[in-house]
């Protein structure tokens, strides 16, 4: 995007049009409506089995970048981490994001993110880099808010912001899943390398 490219303002009709183009293409509402399922079918994350079967999907699909699958499979199921994402608290991100893995601290934010969601879509807003980019890039054209690029990277500083641009561009009426979406096929159309 260069300086002078200006984005288009945010609207019930731009969201819808995005969603529209997200669900009707195979490549992104198959794996979208597969893990909707898997989920469904497992909700919990108790068992070390079915959180390996969860993340080992929603690595796949989504490429999150996640290589030591086990492991990660094994630090969610030993957070305890059902009743936070159930009750929707912020603090169930970073229970799911920090763990350490050979003996290295990591952080997966976009990916716990995606988990959490998965679970309790009406409570996560989706973090990822293209959401970063065109929520960064409009604050910047529109001043919807005023915040540091780094709060994208704080979950609750996130969903304020995120929840401050659907009042800021009237989008009330959008569940966090059309937000999602229209996010990140917006960002990608938008911030996508050519």
């Amino acid at each position: 995007m260069t300086e002078e490219h200006r984005l288009k303002t945010p609207s019930m009709a731009l969201v819808q049009h995005y969603t529209f183009a997200f669900d009707s293409e195979l490549s992104y509402s198959a794996p979208d409506q597969a893990l909707e399922a898997l989920f469904k079918i497992y909700p919990l994350n108790s068992n070390l089995e079915e959180v390996l079967i969860k993340v080992s999907a929603l690595n796949s699909l989504y490429s999150t970048n996640i290589f030591a699958i086990v492991d990660a499979a094994k630090h969610i199921q030993s957070t305890g981490v059902d009743g936070a994402i159930s009750a929707g608290f912020p603090t169930a991100i970073e229970l799911v994001a920090s763990m350490e893995i050979g003996g290295k601290q990591r952080r997966n934010y976009s990916f716990a993110t995606k988990y959490c969601s998965r679970h309790n879509p009406n409570s996560y807003p989706v973090y990822d880099s293209y959401v970063d980019s065109l929520l960064w890039a409009h604050r910047r054209q529109d001043e919807f808010s005023d915040f540091k690029r780094d709060d994208l990277r704080n979950y609750e500083k996130f969903k304020t912001i995120v929840q401050t641009f659907t009042r800021h561009y009237d989008l009330e009426g959008c569940s966090f899943k059309e937000l999602d979406k229209f996010l990140w096929l917006y960002g990608r159309s938008e911030f996508a390398a050519t």
